[in-house]
């Protein structure tokens, strides 16, 4: 065998040996700062947001009978192409043997994770939708004389939530995503973790999360921690969306949503009431 295979052949044996779990749930509920920290265990590779979903659905879309593909690829085929997509997506991941990719929407495709990965978890960070939405605003706010993709031009403070919590919007469509998987067959994979848990008790909450991954205690550094992903920001013209930095810090409480509207949006917190859900849920603060 020559190098060069001996050395693809390295790298096939990796891919199959990585386990993978998926970070869904809302947006602003916690999921760019559980990446950093789960970059600091040397086992773990924690991507933030990543394209890999995107890729994804596009590839299954087009195995799903829109064009000739679907007639020229068997069962097989498709699987070990949706495999490479993701470990091509993760390939700086090393040796490091377990990686978290980040997508809300990866709930779509919760089945065919499962079928590829058989040990994969979801990792569902939520977080009160009002906070939501004014953290949301906040970011708009931010951006003086730049105007943000999130958002429309040329909107009331109304429209905007009104456009986020719709079912195409960033914040109804994860709500609706978040309460199908708590609802579905596969609930038993997810572990639902809330933002203001997760601030407030950060060491029993790794603590839990590890034991549900089924993964060796691990001692997190909730000081010294940083994370960024300034492509995807400057694409959205929305700089610092996804920039975070140590030390972990009490959420802030600032409001920027009248208080009848916030107290609407809080109630659509759908995690706190799913019936039958075997979903491991770590609430509170």
């Amino acid at each position: 065998m020559s190098d060069q295979d001996s050395g693809r052949a390295e790298i096939a044996a990796l891919a199959r040996s990585t386990k993978y779990h998926f970070i869904v749930g809302l947006p602003r509920s916690g999921s760019t700062m559980l990446a950093a920290l789960l970059n600091q265990n040397p086992r773990f590779y924690a991507s933030g947001t990543s394209a890999a979903q995107i890729i994804f659905q596009m590839l299954y879309n087009q195995f799903s009978g829109v064009s000739e593909l679907s007639a020229l690829l068997d069962d097989d085929q498709r699987r070990e192409v949706m495999h490479a997509v993701i470990d091509a997506v993760h390939h700086k991941r090393g040796a490091r043997g377990v990686v978290f990719d980040t997508n809300r929407r990866w709930l779509l495709r919760a089945e065919q994770l499962v079928a590829l990965y058989p040990f994969c978890r979801f990792i569902v960070t939520v977080r009160d939708p009002a906070r939501v939405v004014s953290s949301l605003e906040k970011a708009r706010r931010g951006l003086t004389f730049r105007q943000s993709k999130l958002f429309d031009p040329d909107t009331t403070l109304a429209q905007r939530v009104n456009r986020l919590m719709s079912d195409e919007g960033i914040v109804g469509q994860s709500l609706n995503l978040v309460h199908d998987a708590l609802a579905g067959p596969l609930s038993e994979r997810m572990i639902v973790v809330d933002y203001d848990r997760l601030l407030a008790r950060p060491a029993e909450t790794m603590g839990l999360l590890y034991r549900f991954l089924r993964e060796p205690a691990f001692e997190h550094d909730f000081k010294n921690f940083s994370f960024e992903l300034p492509r995807l920001d400057t694409f959205l013209n929305t700089p610092g969306l996804h920039s975070i930095d140590g030390p972990l810090r009490p959420a802030t409480r600032e409001m920027l949503l009248p208080a009848d509207m916030a107290k609407a949006l809080s109630k659509r917190a759908v995690w706190t009431d799913v019936k039958g859900t075997e979903a491991t849920l770590l609430l509170g603060p």
